[in-house]
């Protein structure tokens, strides 16, 4: 009986010993697919298509803002779509990547991170999710003051508003998902976006200049453009700005010429006035004003101005070096175009 009792513990612990090392091995078994088994966590990826193309008709010599560099990273946004509150980000690489977001539905927002002068703020709503830029110095409004009539003088122009940096493009991608609960029937599930700029680019040419040579620096202000682009919800913000960028004097070409990026010009009835303050080389500033309002209305994003600007002969001759003015002593021009 006592020989009985160890031979079934003996066998006992065996069997114990067996299914212990069945179940190890198992649990090791890198040399079979083991995607149907139950409890496989489901591969969640996010697939994006960027398009970073500019059709501009008008050829300029100037490369700033004529091209969108793809970006190295995109920040992904899900937000509740009931509630509109954020409530996870992550971030991707360019072409996309994978994610680890919880199941459920979400109105997805990506949008390229680390662009130089476009911020965002309001994250933490999808309707206040905003990009604007910031406030450029004190020392160009009052340079833009200049073009500024008094109520009972003509032409009257609209109030410019802050003056900003010209926006960089901001890549965004708007997608509603549904993302299931992982299981056999969804091993992998992968969300597919188009991204594209929620800015636009103008390019502009000044063609019939008289006396080019006669220019040391020209700067031009576009007034009546959307403040920020509140791109969450796909609105322009209705605050007017003005936009404010250098201008190229092509020698060559014997005219000047930009671009420039804005978020848009402000919905409704409102002038978009295009001012142009160009400095001669005896240090007369020259003031030129023209409204563009239709201009923006044309399919190529082309703004062309093509009256006669003459430029005064400066008294020191073609040429000269441009002496020291003191603002007290300046003298102001205004040359009428048309």
């Amino acid at each position: 009986m006592k020989h009985l009792t160890s031979h079934i513990i003996l066998l006992t612990s065996c069997l114990l010993l067996l299914c212990s090392c069945e179940a190890d091995l198992r649990e090791l078994c890198y040399d079979h697919d083991h995607s149907g088994d139950e409890g496989k966590t489901a591969e969640l990826v996010l697939e994006l298509k960027l398009d970073i193309d500019i059709d501009l008709d008008v050829e300029v010599s100037i490369e700033a803002h004529t091209e969108i560099i793809a970006p190295e990273y995109m920040k992904v946004c899900f937000y509740d779509p009931e509630r509109s509150n954020l409530r996870s980000t992550e971030y991707v690489q360019a072409e996309g990547g994978p994610l680890h977001t919880a199941p459920g539905k979400y109105r997805m927002v990506a949008y390229s991170f680390g662009t130089e002068w476009t911020q965002i703020r309001g994250e933490g709503d999808i309707n206040t999710l905003e990009a604007f830029t910031s406030d450029i110095t004190a020392t160009k409004m009052s340079a833009l003051a200049g073009f500024i009539t008094r109520a009972d003088e003509e032409p009257q122009y609209e109030a410019p508003g802050p003056i900003i940096y010209t926006p960089d493009h901001l890549l965004v991608a708007y997608e509603p998902v549904d993302i299931p609960v992982p299981s056999i029937e969804h091993p992998k599930v992968t969300i597919q976006a188009n991204a594209a700029t929620i800015v636009k680019t103008y390019a502009f040419e000044v063609t019939n200049v008289n006396g080019l040579q006669y220019i040391k620096s020209v700067e031009a202000f576009v007034t009546n453009q959307a403040r920020s682009n509140y791109f969450g919800r796909g609105e322009l913000n209705t605050d007017p700005a003005t936009i404010y960028f250098p201008v190229e004097i092509n020698r060559e070409k014997g005219d000047l010429e930009t671009t420039f990026n804005t978020f848009g010009k402000l919905p409704g009835e409102s002038h978009s006035y295009l001012h142009i303050l160009l400095t001669s080389t005896d240090g007369t500033e020259i003031r030129i004003s023209t409204d563009i309002t239709d201009q923006f209305e044309k399919p190529d994003q082309t703004i062309i101005i093509d009256e006669p600007i003459d430029i005064p002969t400066p008294e020191e001759g073609e040429g000269g070096i441009a002496p020291t003015v003191d603002p007290w002593d300046e003298e102001n021009t205004d040359v009428p175009i048309g």
